[in-house]
Parts: structure tokens; C-alpha cells; sequence
């Protein structure tokens, strides 16, 4: 599974209001709940669901990158949400860097080795300094889409 085939043109956030971490995270589960890729009522659950994988141990995985991931029952399909914070937040990434891409991962109980594939498909293309910095420097959902577009291409 690869990011482009669950990343929904309006699951991007360009600009989030987050300070910190539980911030984007809230921000991002609420462009869901919008979107109504989760139900309101299932809303809380799947918050702390991620908030919870979050404080285990923080899933910012370096260069600038975070991937927060839960899986629930709450859930039917794979649903992705990118937020880019050009300023960056803390998320006690593993090199201690601020994140600016964030990658919101909610999967079905019944996915597990899809939630691994797609975790690992995400960190491998995040791992692309080049990919990143092009990223960082779109101003509209539209780009976003077709940069990520551009890379699989490549």
C-alpha cells in the first residue's frame, strides 16, 4: 500500500494551527471526522488510540518525519492524513530534529500486515531528502498530491 493510494486530496493540512504534537494529532483525526472518513462518535476513541501508540514511544522517525499510527476496530479502510508544518513541532523524533511532515496512519484491526507495509512504504519514501524538501515547499493540497505523484513516477 503505498501513501498515494489512501492520501485523499482533502486530507492534507497546508497550514495546521498545532503547537505540539497532540495538537496535530487532534487536528488531523478532526480534518477526518470532517471528511467523514470516521464517524464523530468514534472520534475520541481513535484520539486516544494514537495518543496513547504516541506516548509508547514517539513515532517521529527522523529527518523531519513523523508517522503516527494506530489500529482500531473503529476503522473500515486505511485512512491517511499529511499535515506540513514548515516551522516544525516537537515530537521527540529519534535524531531529536522538528517534525514538519507529518503522516497520520489509522488502519483496521484486521490489517496488521497492511498497517506494516504502509508504514514501512511511508518511511521509505520519506527517507527521500529530495522528496521531502519539494514537499515543504507546496502551498496547496493539489501540489502536495502531485509531487507525491511526481516520486512514484520517478
Amino acid at each position: 500500500m503505498s501513501l498515494l493510494e489512501n492520501l485523499k486530496k482533502n486530507n492534507i493540512l497546508v497550514k495546521p494551527n498545532a503547537k505540539n504534537r497532540w495538537e496535530i494529532i487532534e487536528e488531523m483525526v478532526e480534518l477526518a471526522v470532517k471528511n467523514k472518513d470516521i464517524s464523530h462518535d468514534d472520534a475520541e476513541t481513535v484520539k486516544n488510540a494514537l495518543i496513547e501508540r504516541e506516548k509508547s514511544m514517539s513515532t517521529g522517525i527522523g529527518n523531519g518525519v513523523a508517522i503516527p499510527h494506530c489500529s482500531t476496530s473503529k476503522v473500515n479502510s486505511i485512512i491517511t492524513v499529511m499535515a506540513l508544518t514548515p516551522k516544525g513541532l516537537n515530537f521527540e523524533s529519534i535524531d531529536n530534529e522538528p517534525v514538519k511532515i507529518v503522516i497520520l496512519l489509522i488502519v483496521p484491526k484486521d490489517k496488521l500486515t497492511q498497517h506494516i507495509k504502509t508504514l514501512a512504504n511511508i518511511a521509505k519514501m520519506m527517507s527521500d531528502s529530495e522528496l521531502r524538501e519539494k514537499l515543504l515547499e507546496q502551498k496547496t493540497a493539489d501540489s502536495i498530491i502531485k509531487t507525491l505523484k511526481n516520486y512514484t513516477l520517478a
